[in-house]
Parts: structure tokens; sequence; C-alpha cells
């Protein structure tokens, strides 16, 4: 059984005193460098690890996390999924003194974000977990957190401008990529393909842009013949077959469809009332998806661990101010294909 190491039992063990050890566990405070070594390498042999519970006790100090994500309005949206891994999340860690505030913004208006950002830094967190949907007001935002010296960390998507402690998320070029190769695989030569975003702000929203770069990509390379022709809807009903009428594009004589986020379902039920059956692929496991997944009227949806995302990053922010120890900070989640025959066998936490 191992015995309960106290920093007294390495101060004693390196000659020094306890406020020593202290400012060399918490790198803080003026150490020689031949005296941290000494010490570190006794911390190291003894195998100590601090009694954080103890510790957040004694300093009667509450470490206060923030969220601003996006809202969610009800569980069978994305939206809930990461929130339900950052709740998960501080249910193991409130006994730690650790304290959360939660901050969210429309999706479908940049604005929102921008206020609820204003929100969270009045009230001044120690640190901020941020899906940064909207990059405009994301960019002026988190310039503010650093001028502040608040440490911040990504979920869903990452913007290469700014400084974060770190990201979770699913790489959204190589994603695209690979949805690129199964839209091509098993269809005619010379097969149109369309590529879909639902978004009313897309030059706001980096990680579906990176996703259709990594889509092209794969065509580019492989020099295909297809016709490729991107559409940009907000969301509204029968909004994609009205653009396929203005475009003069008969539904039958499609062959793939590649929707870049959660909204795949919109495409799968329009295609599906004009009883057309291309091959469809999409992102995300909400209840709208799976269904037409286990219809056959979506034939891949990537996932994209989004509640693993919300839990590993606030982890990640407790191990960075509260245990104080060096995080990785590029985290990327796998990509994971789903189908109709493996999702009832598919754990996505």
């Amino acid at each position: 059984m191992r015995k309960n190491i106290r920093i007294k039992d390495i101060a004693l063990k390196a000659g020094v005193s306890i406020g020593t050890v202290d400012r060399v566990l918490h790198k803080r405070g003026e150490v020689s460098k031949e005296t941290k070594l000494k010490i570190q390498q006794i911390i190291d042999e003894l195998d100590y690890r601090p009694n954080l519970l103890a510790s957040s006790l004694a300093s009667k100090k509450s470490i206060v996390f923030a969220t601003l994500m996006p809202k969610s309005s009800s569980q069978d949206t994305y939206w809930s999924k990461p929130q339900n891994g950052v709740e998960k999340a501080m249910s193991q860690l409130k006994a730690y003194g650790v304290k959360l505030q939660q901050y969210f913004f429309d999706m479908d208006d940049s604005h929102s974000f921008s206020a609820q950002g204003e929100k969270l830094l009045l009230d001044n967190p120690d640190a901020v977990m941020i899906a940064p949907w909207a990059k405009r007001e994301a960019l002026r935002f988190t310039k503010q957190l650093d001028e502040r010296k608040i440490p911040y960390i990504y979920i869903d998507a990452t913007l290469e401008e700014t400084n974060p402690i770190g990201f979770v998320l699913q790489s959204p070029f190589d994603s695209g990529y690979l949805a690129a190769k199964l839209t091509d695989w098993g269809v005619k030569e010379k097969s149109l393909i369309l590529l879909i975003h639902v978004a009313k702000e897309l030059d706001n929203a980096s990680h579906l842009i990176k996703r259709e770069r990594g889509f092209m990509r794969y065509f580019e390379e492989k020099e295909s013949n297809h016709r490729i022709v991107k559409i940009e809807v907000s969301g509204k009903d029968d909004e994609i077959n009205t653009h396929l009428r203005e475009l003069g594009i008969d539904p039958c004589e499609v062959n793939g469809v590649f929707v870049t986020n959660s909204k795949v379902h919109l495409a799968a039920a329009c295609f599906k009332t004009l009883c057309v059956m291309p091959k469809i692929i999409g992102y995300d496991l909400i209840p709208q998806n799976i269904a037409l997944l286990r219809e056959g009227k979506i034939d891949f949806l990537i996932c994209q661990k989004p509640e693993l995302q919300g839990f590993h990053a606030i982890h990640l922010l407790f191990d960075s101010l509260v245990k104080k120890e060096p995080i990785k900070k590029e985290n990327y989640t796998s990509i994971d294909l789903i189908t109709k025959e493996n999702i009832d066998f598919y754990n996505s936490i």
C-alpha cells in the first residue's frame, strides 16, 4: 500500500524548508536551480502526489470556469451534447472547489456572442471554454481575454490567429477530405455532387469552410471530372429544393450530397420527399439524423464526439489551473463513420 507522502517529508529529505518545497511544487518564488533539481528528484523518487482536495479546501478559494457556447433548445440538438460533457466533468470536480458559470449565445445572431461575452468578462472568471462559432466576434472576445490574462480553451473549432492554451475538436479539413472520398466511392464518372452549407453567416463559420476545403482538396488531387455544386442555405423548409430549381438542377441527376454540419437531415428529408436517393453524408448523431440513417436516407454520419469534447476541455482547464500541470494543446477527437449497420453498437462518449 502506497505511503501518504507529505511536503514535510520531502523537506526533511532535501534539507530545506517546507516553504521552499511549496515554491517548487507551485512554480512560484525564487529557488536556486540546484535546489529545485534536488527537490524534484525527491518528489519523483517518493512518487509524491499533492492532495488536491485538501489544498482546495485549505485555500478557501473557488476556481471559477466559464463556458461560452451556442444555446440548445432541447436534448435533440447537437449543442446539448458538449453541454452534457461539461456538466459531467463538473460533477467530478466540484469537490475541489471548482465552480461553473455558463453563457449561451444564439447561433443565428452573431451579436449575441458579443453580448454574452461582455457579461462573461464582467464576472471575471479564472478560465474560459469557448465554442468560437462566430469568428469575427470570437477574435475580438479572445483579444480581451488575452489582455486580462484569462486562459481559454476551444471546443468544436479553433482560430489560428489566437492564443488558447488548447483546443478539443475533430480536424475539419480531414473530415471533409474523408467525406469526399466516401462520396466518390461507387459513383459513376462525371457525377453531379452537391456540397451544402446550412449556415446564416458562412464567412463567420471557419470550421465549415475548412471542411469544404478538405472536401474540394480530395477531388483536386484526384483530378476528378465530377461536377461539384456548392449551395448555401439558412435552414428554412424547402430551401434546398428552391435552390436546385433556381440553378436548373434536376434532383434526379444528383449522385452525391455532402452537408458540412449536423443539418444533414434537411437535405435527406428534401430528397426523400422527392423520392430520389443520392448518396448523402453529413455530421452528428442527433435524433433526426439517426432516424434517417436507419431508414437508409442518409448513408454516413461523421461523429465528432461532442460530449467528449466538453468533458475533456473542462478537465484540461482543471489540469492547467488547479493541478498546475502542462497540458497538450492540440487534442483531436477521432473521425468516426456511422452507418445504419453499426449505429446500435456505437458509443459516442
